[in-house]
This record gives structure tokens, sequence and C-alpha cells, in this order.
């Protein structure tokens, strides 16, 4: 996902389903002043995932209790962290580039945050097992998680009927389908892994989730926004990639098309969330 300006503009969906986390769960997190680092004071952020950083500066910040000393989004995009960086970094906000699914992380982040958040960012994860192991070795002693992100979706079947696609597959070199689209019981396998890295108290939810595009255009560039091909394309193709993509979109039977009067189409996606609190041991 390269495209940090259209991205800003046309991600009205994560934008809805991150407030409606943070109001609904981050009373989950450890605001008060049980044992360990920070509790209490001053603590440390990250948030996996970043993107532009709009969200993490306009939203998740302001909405932190207490004094957030340091905030460090990371994204796996050199795009998006170039771009956070030059519009949103100040004394107590970074923006570095990281892979939270990379074998080791930089050892100066290791234990160094009390509470760590992602959104809409670990459904693009193949390792999901490392990933968490990762954010597990980045919290500090005591620190918890709060993370989002979709288990399921119909635009995952439009990825599968492109994969087979002649005309596609070969751009096709990476499986993008989330990991746990049409799984049974993906709750349980995610609480498998949590505690395999170490967590002790987590909780795993499935959260059923509708958003309405008000016209096939704004859809198509919400689309287009975060999908992973459609950066290595031609301008021509990447029309016609979309073009292509578009079709099968309004064939599916889960995708609802309404026009009312002269007003423009609205489409519903409904969808599937995964809504997932973790924490480290205070003491290891």
């Amino acid at each position: 996902m390269d495209q940090p300006f259209l991205y800003s503009r046309y991600s009205d969906l994560q934008r809805a389903d991150n407030l409606f986390v943070l109001e609904e769960y981050l009373r989950l997190l450890r605001w008060d002043s049980s044992p360990g680092v920070g509790r209490g004071g001053p603590y440390a952020v990250l948030d996996i995932g970043v993107g532009d950083g709009r969200f993490a500066v306009e939203v998740l910040v302001p909405r932190l209790p207490g004094k957030c000393e340091r905030f460090v989004g990371v994204d796996s995009s050199e795009v998006m962290v170039k771009f956070a960086n030059q519009h949103y970094k100040s004394r107590h906000m970074e923006f570095v580039q990281l892979d939270i699914a990379s074998d080791t992380v930089d050892p100066s982040l290791e234990r160094s945050f009390d509470h760590v958040f992602s959104f809409y960012t670990l459904h693009w994860v193949r390792r999901q097992r490392q990933a968490f192991q990762n954010i597990y070795k980045l919290l500090k002693p005591g620190g918890d998680a709060l993370l989002a992100f979709l288990a399921t979706n119909p635009i995952y079947d439009i990825h599968q009927i492109m994969a087979s696609n002649e005309k596609w597959k070969h751009y096709m070199k990476t499986d993008y389908i989330a990991p746990y689209h049409k799984k049974k019981h993906p709750e349980k396998q995610l609480e498998r892994i949590l505690k395999q890295v170490g967590f002790t108290k987590y909780m795993c939810r499935l959260e059923n989730r509708s958003h309405q595009f008000h016209g096939v255009d704004v859809l198509r560039k919400s689309i287009k926004a975060v999908n992973p091909i459609v950066s290595n394309l031609s301008e021509p193709e990447a029309k016609e990639y979309m073009d292509d993509f578009m079709k099968e979109i309004v064939e599916l039977p889960t995708v609802k098309i309404e026009k009312i009067n002269n007003n423009p189409e609205t489409i519903t996606i409904n969808y599937k969330l995964f809504i997932v609190y973790a924490l480290r041991p205070d003491e290891e």
C-alpha cells in the first residue's frame, strides 16, 4: 500500500472502524497505576501499520489519556513513512520503517512500549505467529496491545478470482488473502498463537461490521488506495485491472447495490473485524 495521498482521501471505512474500536475497547488497556514502568505516568506508544500518519495524529493520540511521552508509528512502506514524517513528525512523535513480521526487530525498540496499537494492518501479514512474537518483544513487561484487523471481507473473494484470471495471475505473486478469511473458528486459531508467544491474558473477538460507499467511484478509489497490485502496473494496466475488479464486485451476492431516484448508487459491504487485546506479564 504505497499511495498515501489516495489513501488519505479514501479511507472512510478504516477510519469508521478504527473509531468504533477506540470507543468500545480503549478502556481495556491498563491506564491505571498498576506495577510496571510508565503506569500512571508518562508512557510510550507504538502504532503498527501507521500508514500516512493522519489517523494517529488526528484521532488516536488525542484520545489517549494521561501523557503520551513518546509515540512511534511504524510501517513496512518506505513511501508511507516518508509521507508521515514530512507531515506529522514532532518532538514526541516519529515514524520508522519496520516490517512487523520480520525475523528480528531493532533491539533498541524491544521492551520499549507500554501500549501497542495496530489498525487495519495485520490482515496483510502472512507470518502471523512471527508478527505476534514481535509485538510481544516490543512491549514492556506489563504492557498491552489493542489490535484490529480484517477477519473476512468479500473483497478477498475478488482477489481469488483475479488470481485465476489469465490476464492478471502473473501479477499475483503474493497471497493477499487475509489469513483468517473463511476459516472455521478463527478466534481459536489466534488465541493459540497468542498463548504460544507468551501472552497470559488476551481477548479475541469477531465484530460483524458493514460499510456504505456512496457511489461506485468512491468504492473504486477506496479499493485502489489499498490494492497491492496497482502500484506495480502501468497507468493503462492499472485502469484495466480496476475495471475488471469492479466488474467482479458488482456480481458478488454479498455486495448490495441500491440506487434511489437520481442519487449515486449506495454499495453496502458486510465483513467481520477481529478485535484483539493482549497483555504481556508484568514480571518474567
